[in-house]
């Protein structure tokens, strides 16, 4: 039993001082990238992004007097256009016509005559 003890005791301290005896090696520091040609590249060491806000102004139309040659067009909040804006309108993605902002404006909602093309329920507006 004495041995046993003394033999645990002898290998607790061989392997807490492990890290005295061994010298330890650096890694070497790893290759520059090689791109396909087989030239080396050096890799990017900043990362910078250019993030441009969307500020064009887009509605949606809500209601078309066909007769009378105008629509209502709800913008979101803030982003009414001024009086006399022209913008065109959009259906599923191709212009199919334009419309000038004119009074009354309340709230998101603006007035617009149909100045070319044609108008439906739906449409987006946006500025040219």
């Amino acid at each position: 039993m004495k041995t046993a003890v003394q033999f645990a005791a002898a290998l607790l301290v061989l392997s807490s001082t492990g890290c005295i005896f061994g010298k330890h090696k650096q890694q070497p520091p790893l290759p520059p990238f090689v791109d396909l040609t087989g030239s080396p590249a050096t890799p990017a060491t900043t990362n910078t992004f250019l993030v441009t806000p969307d500020l064009s102004t887009s509605g949606q139309i809500v209601s078309v007097n066909k007769n009378l040659h105008f629509v209502v067009v709800t913008f979101p909040t803030g982003q009414v256009p001024p009086l006399g804006t022209r913008m065109n309108i959009f259906r599923r993605g191709e212009i199919v016509g334009e419309i000038r902002i004119t009074d009354p404006q309340r709230d998101n909602n603006s007035a617009a005559d149909i100045v070319l093309g044609d108008a439906q329920k739906g449409d987006e507006v946006r500025q040219k």
